[in-house]
């Protein structure tokens, strides 16, 4: 089962279209701890269902994806929820 980890900011592509990294706080039983991830290590991660990434909205949890390009290269978009930190 994948632990839950909250994404508090994320950097952007130069051209904007997709996340490069990720990072934020991952709360658990011992307290909070910082982590960052690149885009890719964050994707390896999701796919193995090790880690699954949030932003909160509104109290709200939206859960970042894995997509895939027409050329078939994985990503994280930035149109998702991501959008909110950049």
């Amino acid at each position: 089962m994948a632990a839950p980890a909250q994404v508090t900011w994320a950097k952007a592509a130069r051209n904007g279209a997709e996340i490069v990294a990720i990072g934020g706080v991952r709360k658990s039983f011992f307290g909070k701890s910082k982590w960052s991830l690149t885009a890719e290590e964050a994707i390896v991660l999701m796919e193995q269902d090790e880690w699954c990434f949030f932003v909160e909205i509104d109290d709200e949890k939206e859960w970042l994806d894995v997509r895939e390009a027409a050329d078939g290269r994985k990503t994280i978009s930035a149109d998702g929820p991501a959008k909110f930190l950049l």
